[in-house]
């Protein structure tokens, strides 16, 4: 937390950097009370790839909010996606009466250092050196042979496992997000994964305990979280986003990427069934080379076909992982690249499934801004930082990556 009892969170993203300040009001409802992006050149396919120039967009976006919201930022919550993060799942087991100085009724008796065990027993997987875990999500429980448990405290038994989401990331790259976090003048206080932090902001309790999932199209990644009644799934980051569809104009017009995203957000569409031929617009030629004529129906073709095999190659992912049998209440779509025109129906085509915009929800909004999908991940990290930090939580610093596993695992269990 922030002077004033204000939180902040960044969203470091491909195209840009969104920063976001909330304070809770009287019922502890989120009062959105300062907004900003800044455009975001030191990054590719969500991977820092320039210290430098992501520590300036991240200045650039705190400086508008240390502004507008009349504070000074010092620890900030942080997404975390890119090409770089893979997960797995984990299982973890031990006996209850190994400690054995409980006596004999009680040494039956599942506590919390007993949970707290076995998540560290899930969590001993062998890494690949340069990586280390970032998110541990607890599923289930099973005591015994009862199995399905969310939370097995209190409970009797002798043998306690624990089924967890593991994400991951590259050390190498979640030092370089500090680094560049340090460089703008601030600390890291925690890191979320982007798709959780999207999840946390616009799909309902309904959709959780039924199952859903949530696909983020980003410039850069894709990224995708699958969420059933025991909790997260699977999460997944895909190296490719919006920025093809532009390079794919670019290309095939022969122009700027700069005009090709221009052109990409004026008139862009992605389901051609859906435009109209008799609609043309002007493309101007570069270099003084003639302009041109293109009608909507012809440009949406080459949207259509890159946004088709974007989400076909995440429903093949899905599918590898065994994921589309937990989608039964369907899919809600996020990020910058879900605001194309024509999303939903192209979206319904490819998976058959129900298909819905994902919009922040349960926010007071000041900047009347927030209300729509690309701030799907800056609301999640704002809602994230105000449910579970404290003065007294660990951060990250120059010095260490450590972080106390113990309180991460209680935020999830209460929230998915």
């Amino acid at each position: 937390m922030n002077s004033r009892g204000i939180y902040i969170a960044v969203d470091i993203g491909t195209s840009k950097v969104c920063a976001i300040a909330a304070e809770p009001d009287h019922e502890d409802i989120l009062k959105v009370v300062g907004l900003s992006s800044s455009p975001s050149t030191g990054l590719r396919r969500g991977t820092i790839v320039d210290i430098e120039a992501t520590a300036k967009a991240i200045r650039t976006a705190l400086d508008d909010i240390e502004a507008s919201a009349g504070i000074k930022a010092g620890q900030i919550t942080v997404g975390i996606a890119g090409e770089h993060i893979a997960s797995l799942n984990a299982t973890g087991v031990i006996g209850i009466a190994d400690l054995s100085n409980r006596g004999l009724e009680k040494e039956l008796k599942i506590t919390q250092e007993d949970v707290d065990r076995v998540i560290e027993s899930a969590k001993a997987v062998g890494l690949p050196n340069g990586r280390r875990i970032i998110h541990v999500i607890p599923q289930q429980f099973t005591v015994d042979d009862e199995a399905g448990l969310r939370n097995p405290v209190g409970m009797t038994g002798r043998r306690l496992e624990a089924q967890v989401h593991l994400v991951t990331s590259a050390t190498a790259s979640t030092k370089n997000i500090i680094t560049a976090v340090r460089h703008a003048g601030c600390q890291v206080k925690d890191f979320v994964l982007e798709p959780i932090a999207s999840a946390q902001s616009v799909l309902t309790e309904e959709e959780k305990k039924v199952g859903v999932g949530l696909i983020d199209i980003g410039a850069g990644t894709t990224d995708a979280i699958v969420i059933s009644k025991f909790g997260v799934e699977h999460t997944v980051s895909l190296p490719f986003g919006g920025n093809q569809v532009t390079s794919d104009i670019a290309g095939i017009l022969r122009i700027t990427d700069e005009q090709a995203d221009e052109l990409k957000l004026k008139f862009g569409h992605c389901f051609t069934a859906e435009t109209e031929v008799d609609k043309v617009f002007d493309v101007k030629g570069v270099g003084g080379r003639q302009d041109r004529n293109i009608n909507e129906s012809e440009f949406s073709m080459y949207i259509e076909a890159r946004m088709d095999e974007t989400l076909r190659m995440v429903k093949a992912n899905l599918e590898e992982n065994g994921m589309i049998k937990h989608l039964n209440s369907g899919l809600v779509f996020t990020g910058g690249g879900s605001k194309i025109p024509g999303i939903i129906p192209l979206a319904k085509r490819v998976f058959d499934l129900p298909v819905r915009l994902g919009n922040p929800i349960g926010f007071i909004d000041t900047t009347e801004r927030i209300d729509s999908p690309e701030y799907a991940t800056a609301t999640g990290l704002i809602a994230y930082a105000a449910k579970f930090q404290s003065e007294e939580t660990s951060r990250y610093d120059s010095g260490t990556l450590a972080r106390l596993f113990k309180t991460i695992t209680d935020f999830f269990q209460k929230n998915f």
